[in-house]
């Protein structure tokens, strides 16, 4: 007997033939607004931010659920989340 169970709440498909590292994805509240975002960057430098909603079994991908999707001129190597100082 287990006591979790995994299932699939969310998924989406990104650009063809990009390649993601394990620093590429972060998830934040990066806007503040209380609900978690997805922070997602590849090696062909787009940044896309992802605002989830679950999904129901066998539905399509809501085209609101991408915030920004950013090309930018260098890869994206890393995304992080967090306070800054000086």
């Amino acid at each position: 007997m287990s006591l979790f169970k995994a299932r699939d709440w969310w998924s989406t498909v990104v650009g063809e033939q990009e390649e993601f590292d394990q620093g590429c994805l972060c998830v934040a509240d990066v806007d503040n607004s209380g609900n978690d975002k997805i922070i997602v960057g590849g090696y062909k430098g787009i940044l896309r931010i992802y605002s989830p909603q679950p999904a129901k079994p066998g539905a399509a991908h809501h085209p609101e659920e991408l915030i920004l999707e950013l090309q930018l001129q260098d890869p994206v190597l890393q995304v992080e989340v967090g306070k800054f100082v000086s």
